[in-house]
């Protein structure tokens, strides 16, 4: 099969998609399928896209760039006829998009891989004008597609009770984490971070500074968690770039002793607070997937996380859970994750298990069953 695969979210910041992007083509390569890739990237990221994808891939422009908001939309009014052309010009049996929206092609079966439905459950946390724009091309995108790989079976069934598509359309393909990425071989300690982390013991808490990362109840939990005269020396430090609505979440962070927001952090510093943390806490109330706490567990370190979304699914019997919506349970957690010695032994030896689970390489064999349904007879 002749496969056309829609990388314009293959760039240095492009966050979780280009990830996915990033492992599932390395695999693809690694595995020799009988399949012909085109992979297609904007072309101010042809240069990076050819030097961190593999080289036996084509790779091939679309003749637009990344950057602003008026770009992207501009991108996606006027890409139609591009693809269009590419369509009949390269003869592709299948386009695979790795987002939750696809050009409307005459022949070629569509199919989109759907991370999250964030756009419907928290539509503030788009720029209005691109929010506009998505919520119907995205609910055209998802209905008229052939088939759809979702993330995780929380968001399967987002798919199907929201959109209304029917269950048979949608298979679930978990994500993974790329295991070498997450070593401490070779870690050195960062000369940047605050002294207190060196001396007292901390949480770690990582995810965009949004409202939906809860950070304003992990803030009332640790502040409780404080009062237990064992860990009163107990620092938190919260990572992850400003997002929207955070300007109050930050400023109550900088009034408060003992909290450290690092905003973004380069990948060393962040291994190492996944090393070091005593306990890294995931409060979210909404995820298509949630790797921290499987990056944390890479590191060794265990997790306490919210019971809700798809994050059970993912943490497993790895992981402490807590009720992100009640402060007095989330500190419960965190207290147990700290000084139960029994429960934190058990949840480790159930934490290397959970990871285990989950393989870029299993995404892709996986990935290529979903393609196989669309082969021409006789192939």
């Amino acid at each position: 099969m002749k496969i056309a695969i829609n990388c314009a979210f293959y760039q240095p910041k492009g966050g979780g998609i280009k990830e996915y992007i990033h492992n599932l083509l390395h695999q693809f390569s690694i595995l020799q399928s009988d399949n012909e890739f085109i992979v297609y990237v904007l072309q101010d990221q042809y240069d990076y896209a050819k030097k961190f994808l593999p080289q036996d891939l084509k790779i091939k422009k679309i003749p637009f760039n990344s950057g602003s908001l008026s770009n992207r939309i501009k991108r996606s009014l006027l890409e139609g006829r591009f693809w269009r052309r590419e369509e009949q010009t390269e003869g592709f049996d299948l386009f695979h998009s790795p987002f939750f929206h696809a050009p409307r092609l005459r022949k070629t079966p569509v199919m989109l891989t759907v991370h999250d439905l964030r756009l419907y459950r928290f539509p503030q946390t788009y720029e209005f004008f691109r929010y506009q724009f998505l919520k119907k091309r995205v609910k055209d995108s998802i209905r008229k597609a052939d088939h759809i790989i979702s993330i995780s079976d929380f968001t399967k069934e987002e798919i199907e009770n929201l959109i209304g598509v029917e269950p048979g359309k949608v298979t679930v393909v978990h994500e993974a984490i790329n295991r070498e990425s997450f070593s401490d071989k070779g870690l050195k300690e960062p000369k940047d971070l605050p002294e207190e982390l060196k001396k007292h013991r901390f949480l770690l808490s990582v995810g965009h500074m949004e409202p939906r990362k809860n950070y304003d109840r992990l803030l009332d939990a640790y502040l409780k968690v404080k009062e237990n005269p064992e860990l009163s020396d107990l620092q938190l430090v919260i990572v992850g770039r400003k997002d929207h609505s955070f300007k109050e979440t930050v400023e109550r962070i900088e009034k408060s002793p003992g909290v450290h927001y690092l905003n973004f952090v380069d990948g060393e510093t962040l291994l190492w607070l996944y090393k070091n943390a005593d306990l890294f806490v995931f409060p979210s109330y909404y995820e298509g997937f949630g790797f921290p706490p499987l990056e944390a567990a890479a590191l060794g370190t265990l997790s306490a996380v919210s019971n809700i979304s798809s994050i059970p699914e993912v943490c497993g019997e790895g992981s402490l859970y807590f009720n992100p919506y009640d402060v007095e349970d989330m500190s419960r957690a965190i207290e147990k994750g700290l000084l139960d010695t029994t429960a934190i032994k058990e949840k480790k030896t159930k934490m290397e298990e959970n990871l285990n689970r989950f393989s870029w390489k299993k995404n892709a064999e996986e990935t290529l069953k979903v393609y196989s349904r669309f082969e021409k007879k006789g192939e």
